[in-house]
């Protein structure tokens, strides 16, 4: 293999640990079976990363399938992958403040986007940006911090789940936390938790209709009900679904 292949991998294993740990696979399952049926759809997927959720959405069946993010490293990884193992997605680098319209798309998806707007104005353009490359009837998915979350939860025994969540500051308009992944060998990033109604208002204020939050879905596997009650009481993500309209 050479030293390049090694050098991406390495970037993938790391970037995308977070999506097999515990709560990483509740976040898929609440994030995918909150999408409609994908079976010859669009999907623009911003902040797209190395392309996960991009890939999954190919496999879901989805005809064309456009990945953006701002990090030239995630773009060259997710085309990377593409070029291995191509599913014919197209990847963009582009940031979500000024995304332009690049088409109508059935599904309009962001996952763990909105919390990193630098003020509720920048939310508010993001959101914007987000419902302007919707197709009339289109689904806008968005998959945040969760905005009723319970710190004390998070910083303890969310730990089982395969990280923790910290406060690092005080609250302003949101929460600054550092979420550390428990998994070897560790690491941490700094994330923000927005206050109850910053994110479906936001959708509102776009003129999405039909704002829904999702209900947390987690794996049927053999932990059973007992293994995933904390998670269930206080998740670290939320996921809000709206209609386009127009």
């Amino acid at each position: 293999m050479a030293e390049s292949d090694e050098q991406y991998d390495a970037l993938g294993q790391t970037y995308e640990r977070a999506k097999h740990i515990p709560t990483g696979l509740a976040e898929q399952a609440t994030f995918l079976s909150a999408l409609p049926p994908l079976t010859g759809r669009s999907v623009l997927d911003v902040a797209c990363g190395t392309g996960f959720y991009p890939r999954n959405f190919v496999d879901l069946g989805a005809t064309e399938v456009v990945g953006v993010d701002s990090s030239a490293e995630m773009i060259a990884y997710a085309e990377y992958v593409e070029g291995k193992q191509p599913r014919g997605i197209a990847y963009r680098r582009l940031d979500a403040g000024d995304l332009p319209v690049l088409g109508r798309f059935d599904v309009v998806t962001a996952v763990w986007l909105l919390g990193y707007a630098e003020d509720p104005a920048a939310l508010d353009r993001m959101v914007a940006n987000l419902a302007a490359n919707l197709a009339p009837g289109g689904t806008l998915a968005v998959l945040v911090p969760n905005p009723d979350a319970d710190f004390d939860v998070l910083a303890g025994p969310y730990g089982r789940y395969g990280y923790d969540v910290v406060r690092t500051g005080p609250l302003t308009f949101r929460q600054p936390v550092s979420v550390r992944v428990l998994d070897e060998p560790a690491f941490a990033f700094d994330s923000y938790f927005w206050p109850v109604g910053a994110f479906d208002g936001a959708l509102t204020r776009a003129g999405l209709t039909d704002v829904t939050r999702a209900p947390t879905v987690v794996p049927s596997d053999e932990r059973g009900d007992e293994f995933w009650a904390d998670l269930r009481r206080s998740p670290s993500f939320a996921v809000f679904t709206a209609k386009s309209d127009s």
